[in-house]
């Protein structure tokens, strides 16, 4: 017998020679997978807010969401996920007086008591694509147009259907979106319950050495006549460059409106920053700027122009477009990590419309972000605006905010 047959023989019967004598070599299987998952997203936050002229607001609320999933990494599968939110500190107040708990006076906290479905869909992964039909979870790119706003308890979800294509260096995402389910919960009314219409989103991306082009449309066209802002038609890109020790960031968006958006306008988006690390700091210096028409309604503008929130409803476009003449960020942070594992991160704005010519005011965030192993969590978060009441044109702006928060987050 050659060598050649023996060691097939060997390979067929999974057998070795050791010391002369044949024997039974183990055979190890990989572990199967289980075709059935259980999830748990849990979150305890206390947060304080207060804006000038209001009192000030604490909230105190605990949100926890179970999940249930069948089936396996690929092929077919389906989730379901209810969300349920509760206030044992309830001093705040909220985005309608119906909504519990409402203090009128009191500054917002967008954090209501609820119960609702979050997610519920039926997917299958195979070929490099996913498809997915049902209420998700939508997220694209960084979240600056389209996002879940994670910040809030109650997050926001899509009703639709989605795909996510990736071969070698392409990556291809389409999804239809006929309702939007808001962060505001169940009992609220009109548009801050949902935005029911059409939407496509488009967003395609190509990776060539460590460098990224990402092209998108983003099509919005709703029912909803109080938040006709909402319905727009944008189109964009970005770049992402290697450049020395760090990353380059440059996107440009145009947007026209649409649907019962009976504004007749086209305005422009534009983003620039560039994150690198010296010695221990990761730090990012960049300038983001909003034409006085653009919106992004759909985005997590908590990401966004400081954490106090003081533009969101501006780029939301739920404030109209006279309330600002649009918004220049220049930005800069700085983050390490200190004893204990605990990252520092601090964050400074200067804002000022899309000019140039109006300073509407300053900002300084901070976060401590500890993590005790992959399921617990820990967030400390300070926030201040500094409004500019030296002959202000936006009187709106001129308002100090001050926001802290802790929370402990649970996932499993």
């Amino acid at each position: 017998m050659n060598k050649r047959t023996l060691l097939s023989l060997l390979a067929l019967t999974q057998t070795a020679v050791i010391a002369g004598e044949v024997q039974e070599i183990p055979v190890v299987e990989k572990p199967k997978e289980e075709w059935f998952k259980f999830s748990v997203d849990a979150r305890a936050r206390l947060e304080q807010r207060k804006i000038q002229g209001l009192d000030n607001s604490w909230a105190g609320t605990f949100r926890i969401r179970p999940g249930f999933f069948v089936g396996k990494s690929e092929g077919f599968g389906a989730f379901v996920e209810t969300e349920s939110t509760l206030a044992f500190i309830d001093d705040y107040a909220s985005a309608q007086p119906q909504l519990n708990p409402n203090t009128p006076g009191n500054t917002r906290i967008d954090d209501p008591e609820n119960n609702e479905l979050n997610q519920l869909y039926a997917q299958y992964i195979g070929y490099g694509a996913l498809l997915r039909g049902g209420r998700q979870r939508i997220i694209y790119d960084n979240a600056a147009f389209i996002g879940n706003v994670g910040w809030r308890q109650n997050e926001q979800t899509m009703d639709g259907a989605l795909l996510d294509y990736k071969k070698d260096a392409f990556t291809f995402k389409y999804s239809y979106v006929n309702r939007v389910n808001r962060i505001f919960g169940a009992d609220a009314l009109g548009a801050a319950r949902a935005l029911k219409g059409a939407a496509h989103f488009v967003n395609g991306s190509y990776k060539f050495g460590e460098n990224k082009f990402t092209a998108y449309t983003y099509l919005m066209d709703f029912d909803e006549l109080s938040f006709s802002r909402a319905s727009n038609n944008t189109y964009g890109g970005f770049f992402d460059f290697a450049l020395g020790e760090g990353s380059l960031h440059t996107e440009f968006a145009y947007q026209t409106e649409a649907g019962n958006n009976e504004a007749d306008y086209g305005d422009y988006y534009a983003h620039v920053f560039y994150g690198g690390k010296a010695s221990i700091l990761d730090y990012n210096v960049g300038v983001e700027y909003l034409g006085d028409e653009f919106v992004t309604p759909l985005a997590t503008v908590h990401k966004f122009n400081g954490f106090a929130d003081r533009f969101a409803g501006n780029r939301l476009g739920l404030a109209p477009a006279a309330a600002w003449n649009g918004l220049s960020d220049v930005y800069a942070s700085a983050g390490t990590k200190i004893a204990g594992g605990v990252v520092l991160t601090g964050f400074v704005h200067a804002f000022w419309d899309q000019d140039f010519d109006q300073f509407y005011g300053f900002e300084f965030d901070a976060t401590a972000v500890k993590k005790f192993n992959d399921n617990f969590k820990a967030v400390a978060k300070y926030a201040y605006y500094f409004g500019n009441n030296d002959d202000s044109d936006y009187v709106a702006f001129e308002d100090n905010i001050s926001q802290f928060s802790v929370e402990l987050n649970y996932t499993f």
